[in-house]
């Protein structure tokens, strides 16, 4: 590289050092160290990083031979851009896990997979200081210019990093046959650890991928359909049958309507869904809550105690609005990804900043019912979410308290089929545990069925029992909660699509979506 200016040199040296680095120590010790000496072997995910990262290589070996061409450069960041994708993918599904949980071995104190990201984001790096060894009136500019592509000679110690790059590459392909076979069978998502003997590893061979491309989605392959609530989310496949004589329990007894109650609060008017009711027993009030976050407190369903309109777009996800509970005086505003927040009445002066980053509008007299506070006299509401183990895959649909804890019920879907009891301390909101819902022994269940397709959208505390409420087949379900066991049930009549539900004493109040698209409260007399 004689004939090249020092800035030039400097670039082809910096160029052949990032070869080196990238083939030789990702590429070549997860090969070698990782294949051949420790046995293990990489997954699907895996070898797409890889692939990636020879390609950057290779790209890089060729800027070394014709010079820094457009097309090269341009290609290292789409690969980069690609890589840093297929690590985040890779990586995403174990980031929630618990500390330490992860695939194979690790590489100073992180898995071996996780290192895509760092190595990718470190090739955008590279790749944009080394752009800065082209000056105005280098050689490269013409490299980058012309049509014409020339040659580049090699000093020995490009000529060593290209040979030990072959090599890498070379070996990665051999690895690769053995581990995967040739086309068209393709990577393992759990591989087994390689070995020579191939009779052992042509059993394992497989074309899985192929069919797995045939149900692609942008979204995940485990992504469940979203909650359902009457004209406002209605999931294509759910359909729910609402006759109870259908339903997987031998049921005896009803609940008949006693009365309907329009909701005619005018500060309510202009919303259309509301979608979650509750009562408090400390001041003999109801609060409602529609899915765009008003809340009104009212003790007729004509008239408001009390009202907010929350800032919903700010904060945590809370999109869809699904059930609410009293802890105390505390109104609590559940969403359906168990994301909840909510308001509390106060005699007590609220802080004006508080009160504006909170709500929209407001009657005055009530704050936000959690907050943080911040240096000197600075306040933040804030929403609070439930991280659950069991049912990380279920949405819920329903809130309930005794006042120590808050329970949770999901709803099952196409992944997790299982009616799930979560519940909280209400002193920290930390999950406290998960039960799987199951049948009392003193409750007849019909022969081959199961509870998992009720579909449990309110529930509410009465004399230490749950009562939960099913949109599929129209059944109020009385549940132990302490021993998460459904102990009794009952055919629930004239209700269309029911939402949420509060009890009062011997009264419960169900908030009910008509089929005319209106909501409305249907009273109904307490069995316990």
């Amino acid at each position: 590289m004689d004939s090249l200016s020092k800035n030039d040199q400097y670039f082809y040296f910096f160029m052949a050092s990032a070869v080196l680095l990238i083939l030789a120590i990702p590429v070549g010790f997860a090969n070698i160290y990782l294949g051949y000496i420790h046995n293990e072997s990489p997954c699907t995910l895996c070898w797409f990083e890889r692939i990636g990262m020879i390609v950057i290589g290779v790209l890089g070996m060729l800027i070394l031979r014709y010079g820094p061409q457009m097309k090269y450069i341009v290609c290292v960041f789409l690969f980069a851009s690609y890589g840093i994708y297929m690590g985040i993918r890779h990586t995403a599904s174990w980031w929630q896990r618990d500390i330490g949980i992860g695939l194979g071995d690790k590489l100073v104190g992180a898995h071996t997979y996780t290192w895509a990201v760092v190595v990718y984001w470190c090739v955008i790096v590279v790749m944009g200081f080394a752009l800065l060894f082209i000056r105005k009136n280098s050689s490269m500019i013409r490299d980058l210019a012309d049509k014409e592509i020339k040659i580049k000679p090699l000093n020995t110690y490009a000529k060593v990093v290209i040979v030990i790059s072959f090599l890498v590459v070379c070996s990665n392909a051999f690895q690769a046959l053995i581990i995967n076979g040739l086309p068209p069978y393709t990577g393992k998502s759990n591989p087994d650890r390689l070995t020579f003997d191939m009779n052992i590893m042509t059993k394992t061979w497989t074309t899985d991928v192929w069919s797995r491309l045939t149900k692609f989605s942008l979204l995940g392959k485990n992504v469940p359909e979203e909650v359902f609530i009457k004209d406002l989310s209605e999931p294509k496949k759910l359909e729910f049958e609402k006759n109870a004589s259908l339903g997987a329990f031998e049921i005896s007894k009803s609940i008949d309507l006693i009365k309907v109650q329009e909701i005619l609060i005018p500060e309510l008017n202009r919303f259309k869904h509301i979608n979650a009711i509750a009562y408090n027993k400390n001041n003999n009030e109801f609060a409602l809550v529609s899915n765009e976050m008003a809340v009104s407190y009212t003790k007729d369903f004509n008239t408001s105690t009390g009202f907010v309109l929350f800032d919903k777009t700010n904060g945590n996800d809370m999109r869809y609005i699904v059930d609410a509970t009293f802890i105390g005086n505390k109104f609590i505003i559940g969403a359906a990804n168990k994301t909840f927040t909510g308001t509390e009445k106060t005699n007590a002066p609220i802080d004006e900043m508080l009160e504006w980053q909170a709500f929209k509008e407001t009657s005055k007299g009530i704050s936000p019912a959690f907050f943080t506070k911040k240096k000197g006299e600075w306040y933040e509401p804030s929403r609070k979410y439930i991280l659950t183990i069991r049912s990380k895959q279920n949405y819920v649909h329903s809130y309930a308290s005794d006042g120590d804890f808050m329970y949770l019920i999901t709803v099952p879907n196409q992944f997790s089929k299982k009616l799930i009891l979560s519940y909280a301390s209400t002193k920290d909101y930390l999950l406290s545990g998960e039960k799987i819902l199951c049948v009392g022994e003193n409750l007849k269940l019909k022969k081959g069925r199961d509870i998992h397709d009720y579909y449990i959208v309110g529930a509410d505390i009465s004399q230490d029992k749950m009562l939960a409420l099913s949109l599929r087949y129209s059944t109020l379900l009385v549940i132990d909660y302490h021993n998460a066991k459904i102990i009794d049930a009952y055919e629930i009549k004239n209700l269309d699509n029911p939402k949420s539900l509060a009890v009062k004493n011997d009264t419960i109040y169900i908030l009910d979506r008509t089929n005319d698209q209106k909501d409305v409260i249907k009273i109904y007399k307490n069995p316990l």
